[in-house]
């Protein structure tokens, strides 16, 4: 899965007793087992190339957040966290409800259901395209023309990144009442939460 809830809280609490390599080592873990959508291969050697470390190393990391149960070993023999397979299992439901929500017909019966519809249609509509796990962003380099740096280096003051054109454009047609009006406000304020949930994670 390529996004996941983060408790900044629960996480600073759970780092309490770890020194600067198991924070590390232990963060990455969690990344790898959220990445794979479960629990990841007990393996060394994988591991150690995750980790960039010595196996040396990669068997006393693995040692100490056994020990402090930061991580298990499965029934079937791989590295799994418990809390990543609540959150998991959490965001899978989610999910589910709301493609099956998505699928239920609506009910219209007259004037009411008009009213309701120009009212609710942005929020529904919003809640039908949102997902629970968000599709990650490509990696853009920094040294692209496409988001307003020149070729040689330097920064073109004349293009502004694409991502803050589509903001403006869509808020101005907005305002200007150019756009869809309430519906195209929703999907702003929606664009810019999973823009600041996607900068937590």
């Amino acid at each position: 899965m390529p996004y996941h809830r983060r408790y900044h809280g629960d996480a600073l609490q759970g780092y309490t007793k770890l020194d600067l390599e198991q924070r590390g080592a232990y963060t990455t873990i969690l990344d790898l087992i959220y990445d794979a959508g479960g629990p990841i291969d007990n393996n060394e050697r994988w591991l150690s190339g995750q980790l960039n470390c010595s196996l040396r190393k990669v068997r006393a990391l693995l040692s100490d957040l056994l020990t402090m149960r930061k991580i298990f070993i499965n029934s079937q023999g791989q590295i799994s966290n418990h809390r990543c397979e609540t959150e998991i299992e959490n965001a899978l439901k989610i999910s589910r409800k709301r493609a099956e929500s998505a699928m239920k017909p609506r009910r219209d019966d007259g004037d009411n259901a008009r009213f309701r519809n120009k009212i609710s249609d942005g929020e529904e509509q919003m809640q039908r395209n949102s997902s629970v796990i968000p599709e990650p962003e490509p990696y853009i380099s920094n040294s692209s023309p496409s988001v307003g740096v020149a070729p040689e280096g330097e920064i073109d003051f004349s293009r502004p990144p694409l991502s803050s054109l589509t903001t403006s454009d869509r808020l101005i047609r907005a305002l200007n009442g150019d756009g869809k009006g309430r519906q195209e406000m929703m999907s702003l304020i929606a664009s810019n939460r999973l823009r600041r949930v996607r900068g937590l994670g």
